[in-house]
């Protein structure tokens, strides 16, 4: 078993995306694409800072976003878990996780939300033990939320530098991605208004953002399952 690194984590979750991307896609794009589409299109616009959004534009951008594709990556991280699951299968494994893993989520955000605030790099390390690993472990096992985060923390022991790494590199590709999509879907924009197609024009500035916030949930989901699997081996046990 090879000892597990930021750069085995990664590889790990290219090589589950690319060998099922297209099931991954369309499990996940419903919880994703069509949300940040919608949204887009027909809620509020964007804030034009932190400073001054309001309680409709956080529900409609980050709240509501957050909870439906939370979906998606429990449904992500269930098909990668299980070579022989079916999509149905994992949607059906996501939905039973889900309110489990939103409340294990909220009471883990707490710890990391203040070491975050105190210093950056106690509350990567805290995401890491805590809530990494939540989603993965909340589709194959049951229990309370404490028992999520219980679970998590003991199974990251040993490990939580490797996994704050590997949460770093993901953050800066995150970072790159939007960035990308963003600055795509404002060129197409441009371009259509150009030639008189403004609603075109609208709609594929959504979309672009939209496929990259897809792709970024199956990353998320597929990274964490792969990780699960690696230190469930490494323990030679299935469960905790």
């Amino acid at each position: 078993m090879t000892r597990l690194t930021a750069a085995s984590i990664w590889d790990a979750m290219s090589s589950a995306m690319m060998a099922d991307l297209a099931r991954l896609f369309f499990l996940v794009a419903p919880f994703t694409l069509l949300p940040a589409v919608a949204i887009d299109l027909l809620g509020p616009p964007p804030p034009t800072s932190i400073a001054t959004i309001s309680g409709e534009q956080m529900l409609f951008r980050l709240a509501l976003p957050s909870l439906i594709g939370a979906i998606g990556q429990l449904a992500a991280a269930a098909l990668v878990l299980r070579a022989d699951a079916t999509p149905r299968d994992a949607l059906a494994a996501a939905l039973a996780a889900w309110p489990l893993y939103v409340l294990a989520q909220l009471v883990g955000s707490l710890p990391v939300s203040l070491g975050l605030m105190l210093l950056v790099v106690p509350g990567i390390w805290l995401f890491g033990r805590l809530l990494f690993l939540t989603g993965a472990i909340a589709v194959t096992q049951r229990g309370s939320p404490l028992d999520l985060l219980r679970r998590s923390w003991a199974l990251s022991a040993d490990h939580g530098l490797q996994i704050g790494l590997f949460l770093v590199l993901g953050l800066f590709g995150l970072i790159g991605v939007e960035i990308l999509a963003e600055g795509a879907g404002a060129a197409l924009d441009v371009i259509a208004r150009a030639i008189g197609l403004a609603g075109v024009g609208h709609f594929l500035r959504a979309l672009l953002p939209g496929i990259a916030n897809c792709f970024v949930t199956i990353g998320i989901g597929a990274a964490a399952a792969v990780t699960y699997l690696h230190l469930m081996r490494t323990r030679g046990s299935t469960n905790l």
